[in-house]
């Protein structure tokens, strides 16, 4: 079965109780049938925690607008994307006032993102009608159920569009367990011929492969890559695990996002002992075996 069409299945289970609802998606995903209530694979443990009640730090930094302010603390504010507008209505998105091009978000969940490169020739009827309907979405009742999303304000932000204004920079996602990176994955031209590239922090790659292909050439490690693990540690210390996104432009580092279920457990990594280390590292602190890890 096909990934759009496990997907599609999926939405039709929506009806189901949520420790139902987790076992399907779990085992349409995963291949694997569990309860969770001795997870032991990095994917069980992600699973697990999204059943649970959570904190209200991770409401915060789930939320794209509110997490703000917790970055501009913990790091300081040169790291924050220049915002241009906040909003919980579409009618009200000034879409006159920006003069570069700029990027609209939803707060509240996930793939909500319009890149507007030429503002000039934007299409804002368009962009208003797509914004009010993220609007009017929950997104964790009509999304996967991800815990951290329930019951967020629904908002968008307008954010300016950091690079060189044709494509978004490379993303490089920090996998971050007890405050310590352990994996970091390089997104290219995610709008285009998508890769992602799977590394150790040592800018070694990893024997596994994932969703997405990966680069052909090992990605070239950004000039800030230093600072980018100190503020990956920095923003992971508070939870057990979550994933920490960053940009490098111009050597100067800015943070995207921080998610704590990614890819809404979607996503199943081969092979499956590399998931069983990944939850081996998240319980015990045990390291990645160097099997794993592609040296040479």
């Amino acid at each position: 079965m096909s990934f759009d069409a496990r997907v599609m299945l999926s939405r039709r289970l929506r009806f189901l109780p949520h420790r139902a609802f987790a076992m399907a998606h779990h085992a349409l995903f995963q291949g694997e049938l569990t309860t969770f209530r001795r997870p032991r694979t990095w994917s069980q443990l992600l699973a697990k925690k999204n059943l649970d009640d959570q904190p209200e730090l991770v409401h915060v930094t789930a939320d794209k607008y509110t997490v703000r302010e917790h970055v501009a603390e913990r790091i300081g504010a040169e790291h924050l994307i220049p915002l241009l507008q906040v909003v919980e209505r579409a009618e009200d998105l000034d879409l006159e006032a920006p003069t570069g091009p700029y990027v609209v978000k939803g707060t509240h969940g996930c793939d909500m993102t319009i890149l507007v490169r030429h503002p000039a020739a934007a299409d804002h009827a368009k962009i208003r009608s797509t914004v009010a309907r993220w609007l009017r979405t929950d997104f964790f009742t009509h999304g996967w159920r991800e815990r951290p999303y329930e019951g967020l304000t629904p908002r968008a932000v307008v954010e300016e569009m950091i690079g060189d204004g044709t494509k978004p920079p490379a993303d490089y996602k920090f996998f971050v367990f007890h405050g310590e990176p352990a994996m970091v994955v390089v997104d290219q031209d995610r709008f285009t011929a998508h890769t992602s590239t799977m590394l150790h922090p040592d800018w070694v790659p990893f024997r596994i492969s994932g969703r997405f292909s990966q680069a052909d050439a090992l990605p070239e490690k950004p000039a800030s890559y230093e600072r980018m693990l100190e503020i990956a540690r920095a923003l992971g210390k508070d939870f057990t695990f979550c994933r920490v996104d960053l940009y490098d432009v111009d050597g100067h580092v800015y943070f995207g996002e921080i998610t704590h279920n990614p890819g809404g457990g979607l996503v199943r990594l081969r092979p499956r002992a590399f998931d069983r280390a990944l939850g081996n590292l998240w319980r015990n602190g045990t390291p990645i075996p160097e099997k794993f890890i592609q040296r040479s």
